[in-house]
């Protein structure tokens, strides 16, 4: 059915009509209004028609964060193209697989990334390859803006058309793509901008990389009409500076880098006087940590659970973080606006509140599936719920505490890694190592991935050049154990459980 009104929100329209020349977006030197990034985005949209491109086509982005992004996002979500964001920490063999299973149309890479841009396209016969540098080995993404001229009628209305696709972890050696059609964008947007109680009048600090799904809490500071300011890849001292800079009033981060900032050199000049709120998430935090924080920033804090299938589906809320109250300092809040989250057990029976089980959830903001997966789909989404596999209980207060991960994924500095496919790739060594990976407690990073060996496993070192070359620097093993031979069950599955009991003081 054709529709006949758009049903889905558009980035910058309102902002643009509001406060036309405030700014919009900081990054460096460099500054944009609302109403230039308005024509801006129209003119991408337009820019992407004359090439060929038609609703629903992908379009991969490889960047730090940086001005085009918000631009290339508001463009695809007008215009029905669907945006691919990488994660820009990925090795080539990684990035191929992403761009091979989504098959873009269109690749564009930022400021540092045109090489790269040109060499996996060139391998996955991806020929409009484009890039924000200047002087670059692929096509100038300027001059292609400066082409074309908006052309708001030939934006299609379908409010089922993806809008992302965000591709997370595999556990089985290869990541999956969670699609997100242009009502569950809205949709995330909007409850965040809500939750977050955002004014316009209001500074964002993104620390976070918009290649994750922390860019949702940037679009709905922008779609409120905030001032928003990037920082391209974090480092804490200049993360502070910018904050006093820019006059911010929220920022965001990862536990990780929450204690970054308290470490940082610059902290004790940096005057939090004008902030009013940090969000985080992406890992369970120590409530010392936790206290650490609110008495030096002395603003609001926020926490957010949530994954990429979903978005922020439940919060702990500001008023809720109190420094005497570590039960609830220790959980992830309750259901966000639009969510309903529910304790199973392993048959599907909904439990009562004390009682351990798997979390599932279901909102508006849900993924459509992963694409070109309907198995995988099927295997989490059932009957409408979606199984994150992590496991926990509601306490009196129905805040929900998270315990344990059923699939074994590690968080390292508010990284999702998952051992299976670090394994995967040690079993293709020459060796063939005995090895299991596991994630053990970090003051620092939250977990580090660890990997323990049996005593005749080939040379740590040798195993850490093989992997280097095959996966991403984050997912290396952090620390290497010994053992005369794995533990296992009688149907040879590793016991993980008994390894990470084993090491875990160490």
């Amino acid at each position: 059915m054709t529709q006949t009104s758009k049903r889905y929100i558009d980035l910058v329209y309102g902002p643009a009509l509001r406060t036309p020349e405030a700014i919009a977006v900081v990054c460096g030197q460099e500054r944009l209004t609302f109403s230039q990034v308005h024509k801006r985005a129209g003119c991408l949209g337009a820019a992407f028609r004359s090439l060929g491109l038609v609703a629903g086509d992908r379009v991969a982005l490889l960047a730090d964060n940086e001005l085009q992004y918000l631009e290339i996002q508001a463009a695809c979500l007008r215009s029905g193209f669907t945006l691919v964001p990488l994660n820009a920490r990925l090795t080539g063999p990684e990035l191929e697989y992403i761009i091979g299973d989504c098959t873009p149309a269109l690749f564009i890479g930022g400021k540092n990334y045109a090489e790269t841009v040109l060499r996996i396209g060139g391998k996955c016969d991806i020929d409009r390859l484009y890039s924000t540098a200047e002087n670059s080995v692929v096509g100038s993404y300027q001059a292609l803006l400066d082409s074309a001229i908006p052309d708001p009628d030939a934006d299609p209305t379908d409010n089922e058309l993806n809008t992302l696709i965000l591709y997370t972890s595999g556990t089985t050696g290869h990541p999956k793509g969670a699609t997100i059609d242009r009502m569950a964008f809205s949709a995330r947007v909007m409850g965040n901008a809500m939750e977050m109680e955002i004014g316009q009048d209001e500074v964002l600090l993104q620390n976070l990389p918009l290649f994750h799904i922390s860019a949702f809490l940037l679009y709905a500071y922008f779609f409120r009409g905030a001032r928003c300011v990037l920082l391209p890849t974090f480092d804490p001292a200049k993360a502070l500076d910018l904050m006093q800079k820019e006059a911010a009033t929220a920022t965001n981060g990862v536990p990780t880098i929450i204690a970054m900032l308290l470490e940082a050199p610059n902290i004790d000049a940096y005057d939090p006087a004008l902030l009013r709120l940090i969000t985080y998430g992406g890992a369970a935090i120590e409530p010392s940590l936790l206290r650490q924080a609110i008495a030096k920033f002395a603003c609001g804090f926020q926490q957010h659970y949530g994954m990429t299938e979903a978005g922020s589906a439940c919060m702990l809320k500001a008023h809720d973080h109190d420094p005497d109250d570590t039960e609830a300092l220790s959980s992830a809040g309750c259901d966000a606006a639009g969510y309903e989250l529910r304790i199973v057990d392993e048959n599907g029976k909904q439990l009562r509140n004390g009682e351990a089980g798997e979390i599932i959830l279901r909102g508006v903001g849900m993924m459509t599936g992963y694409w070109g997966h309907p198995e995988k789909t099927a295997e989490s989404l059932i009957d409408g719920w979606f199984h994150t596999g992590d496991i926990g209980y509601r306490d009196e207060r129905n805040f929900l505490h998270v315990i344990d991960r059923r699939n074994d994924m590690i968080i390292s500095g508010g990284e999702n890694i998952y051992p299976r496919e670090i394994e995967a790739v040690l079993g293709e060594h020459p060796g063939m190592p005995d090895a299991a990976i596991i994630g053990l407690p970090d003051p620092r990073w939250g977990e580090v991935v660890s990997c323990v060996l049996s005593e005749d496993a080939p040379a740590e070192e040798d195993l850490e050049t093989w992997l280097r070359e095959r996966i991403a620097g984050y997912k290396i093993p952090r620390q290497w154990l010994r053992v005369p031979q794995l533990p296992r069950n009688a149907t040879g599955k590793i016991l993980k459980v008994q390894l990470r009991k084993q090491f875990g003081g160490k």
